[in-house]
């Protein structure tokens, strides 16, 4: 798909992966991964293998966690790694396939608990230091992309569970376990990579209800959509429109008001 290529940048393969948090000091506690190889188009292979773990944390999980995600304190004293023992298990998982890797993640909430447990730990190894810096650089935040296409009936920014459920997508099992909101995203991007008409279906959708496009302009696309002829000095007149004094002047009162 030609609009990843740029962010891509003729990766070879992907790694889906989710983290889950403490609810206050948003240090991380478990971790999920799905890795595969790419096509030239970056649709994902069916072939792949899964990662998880546990991981101790210094601050409390917190009641909401606790309850979102099943996770206790017990289970993270009995199953927990610590972090560097957790990031060095990951990093063997991933194995050979650290040249043209993408790190996909949905959200900037991912890399930010990552980056905030390197931080919490005294005296970070080389390779921690080094491993956690290659996965975020690495990342590709596959929500703000997906987020330019499709999004809530509000022009929110949409959940993954939202957006699974959008593209008729059966879950991986149940929300808020690491591994399988990373698989959750694994099967959103190989069909909108493998399906670009679903892309172009939404936004057009978007494009038809967003309250970010003037309504001028949108009464061209509509017609567009609906099969009717629309001229180039029909996009002047709109844009003439819109940008009218009155216009202006309307929007400058709205907004100080």
């Amino acid at each position: 798909m030609k609009i990843l290529k740029n962010l891509l940048e003729d990766c070879k393969h992907l790694l889906f992966i989710d983290f889950e948090g403490t609810q206050m000091s948003h240090e991380v506690i478990a971790i999920g991964a799905l890795i595969c190889d790419c096509d030239s188009s970056y649709i994902p292979s069916n072939e792949y293998k899964t990662f998880k773990c546990y991981v101790k944390a210094n601050a409390p999980i917190g009641y909401i966690i606790e309850t979102m995600t099943g996770i206790t304190q017990s289970k993270l004293d009995e199953e927990g790694l610590t972090f560097e023992d957790a990031m060095l298990k990951l990093n063997l998982f991933i194995a050979n396939k650290t040249d043209k890797l993408k790190v996909v993640t949905y959200g900037n909430q991912d890399v930010r608990m990552l980056m905030t447990t390197l931080s919490k730990v005294n005296n970070p190894s080389p390779f921690l230091k080094e491993f956690c810096n290659f996965l975020a650089k690495n990342t590709l935040d596959f929500g703000t992309f997906i987020s330019k296409y499709i999004r809530g009936k509000k022009n929110e920014f949409i959940s993954l569970i939202h957006l699974r459920d959008f593209l008729k997508i059966a879950p991986s099992g149940t929300s808020h376990d690491p591994l399988v909101d990373s698989m959750d995203l694994y099967n959103i991007f190989k069909t909108i990579t493998s399906h670009k008409e679903i892309l172009i279906e939404a936004y057009t959708s978007l494009l038809v209800n967003s309250n970010l496009v003037p309504a001028s302009i949108k009464n061209l696309i509509v017609d567009l959509v609906n099969g009717k002829s629309v001229s180039p000095e029909d996009f002047k007149l709109a844009l003439e429109i819109y940008f009218s004094w009155t216009t202006l002047m309307e929007k400058n009162t709205n907004h100080k008001t």
